[in-house]
């Protein structure tokens, strides 16, 4: 069982994850991620929490409804974040509690850790927070239909919003701790 999280995430450790439609069967009581607010949700899919390929721990999230192309999960100090469809959830390892479940604009885009933040990329912008889980800031105007970071360097993020589908994409530069337009 997994006693010490990494103090970063997955890729760099040998834990990982995989989204399932069907609850394994030596699992017969999930981890709700998705909050109270989705116990009536008529939809689900599992989290597997898997280390050096054994099953550890199984999570789900219930939801009304599916969009969006991308699900990402990873451990990020002692949280379990997802991001799947609309939402963003963060789930506290050792307290065993919810933390935040976040609707994004459009559909959740990508997951980005770097210097100890972390960074959450929608349909039109970021989110950036801590290890704790609390939002530190977002800009919300980067694009309307996907953005994504390229690379981070000496306190800016650089990235990319599709303004025009298919295809109309314009850079960006953003101050890493404010994320303000540079």
């Amino acid at each position: 069982m997994i006693n010490h999280l990494p103090a970063m995430s997955y890729p760099e450790s040998e834990i990982l994850f995989a989204f399932s439609k069907k609850l394994p069967d030596s699992f017969n009581k999930p981890i709700i991620i998705s909050g109270p607010d989705s116990a009536n949700d008529p939809n689900h899919e599992y989290i597997l929490l898997k280390e050096n390929d054994i099953i550890q721990k199984v999570f789900e999230i219930k939801y009304l409804t599916s969009g969006g192309p991308y699900k990402e999960a990873l451990i990020f100090y002692k949280l379990l974040v997802v991001g799947h469809y609309q939402f963003l959830y963060l789930y506290d390892l050792m307290d065993n509690s919810n933390i935040l479940r976040l609707e994004l604009y459009g559909y959740f885009g990508h997951l980005y850790i770097h210097d100890n933040k972390l960074f959450v990329a929608d349909a039109g912008g970021i989110y950036c927070l801590n290890n704790k889980g609390k939002i530190i800031w977002k800009n919300e105007s980067l694009g309307i239909d996907g953005v994504f970071i390229s690379k981070f360097d000496e306190g800016k993020i650089y990235g990319s919003g599709e303004w025009d589908p298919p295809g109309g994409w314009r850079d960006f530069i953003l101050d890493k701790n404010n994320g303000r337009n540079l």
